[in-house]
């Protein structure tokens, strides 16, 4: 038995449910964010200019990969409006982003934590898209859950639902962020844990996608998790011995 959803890739069908996903995604994001508890004293200019920031650097990042890797002739103009994009840059360029908005905007304060469940939400969502549009498809398996990808070979052989297994790490990230938040664990650092375990689960679950393999056997998504793990890691230890830094303090 096999699932039979993306039977619809490469259609009109395929390109409406991947479109459908994506709003739907992001109704259900901006109802999560504004049902969060806001203890943050930003004004409005200050919030629209973070999500903007945000926005802007999610989608300019998502794209640069594809467009240094395009052999597409329909010139750079159009290879910014295609449908290629990856996210594991996406997340990078919008974290990136919303701190130079932050930045730009005087802000001080932490805000990730109120983004972190409602992104996770919102790409898990995503995937759903992509399951119908038959793209981010994964290698050839013979298990009984796998899907078919007209984009990949018209839909001869079972793969891997490589989106499927990302729709269950967003949205069970958000589980276990609503979790943590809600007890007060790892305050103001969810955002950064977030986007170092997706690091992680892509650099793993690139074995069973299809993409081509660049050095020693790794992609080029591979090869760019580990820099960027590094990278927020980093942070987040610098985070973590800021706020134990000052509590002591406190207490002194």
């Amino acid at each position: 038995m096999s699932l039979s959803a993306p039977g619809f890739e490469n259609t009109n069908f395929g390109r409406l449910g991947y479109a459908g996903a994506m709003v739907f995604a992001t109704l259900v994001a901006g109802w999560l964010y504004r049902r969060g508890q806001d203890t943050s004293e930003l004004t409005r200019e200050q919030r629209w200019g973070i999500a903007f920031g945000g926005v802007l650097g999610a989608t300019f990042a998502a794209k640069i990969p594809f467009v240094l890797g395009s052999t597409t002739t329909g010139g750079w103009f159009g290879l910014w409006l295609s449908d290629g994009k990856t996210l594991l840059w996406g997340l990078t360029g919008g974290y990136i982003g919303v701190e130079v908005a932050k930045w730009s905007l005087y802000v001080r304060q932490r805000t990730g934590d109120r983004f972190t469940v409602p992104v996770a939400v919102a790409i898990g969502i995503g995937r759903i898209g992509c399951l119908f549009n038959g793209c981010c498809y994964g290698v050839p398996t013979d298990d009984s859950w796998g899907v078919r990808s007209g984009l990949a070979d018209g839909g001869r052989v079972l793969r891997h639902p490589a989106p499927l297994y990302e729709l269950a790490f967003h949205l069970g990230f958000a589980i276990l962020a609503t979790i943590g938040l809600r007890k007060g664990i790892l305050r103001e650092r969810w955002m950064l844990v977030y986007l170092i375990s997706y690091c992680l689960f892509r650099f793993v679950s690139e074995f069973w996608r299809e993409e081509p393999q660049l050095w020693m056997g790794l992609t080029f998504y591979q090869l760019s998790a580990v820099p960027i793990a590094i990278a927020f890691a980093t942070v987040l230890v610098a985070r973590s011995v800021g706020q134990r830094n000052g509590l002591s303090e406190n207490e002194g």
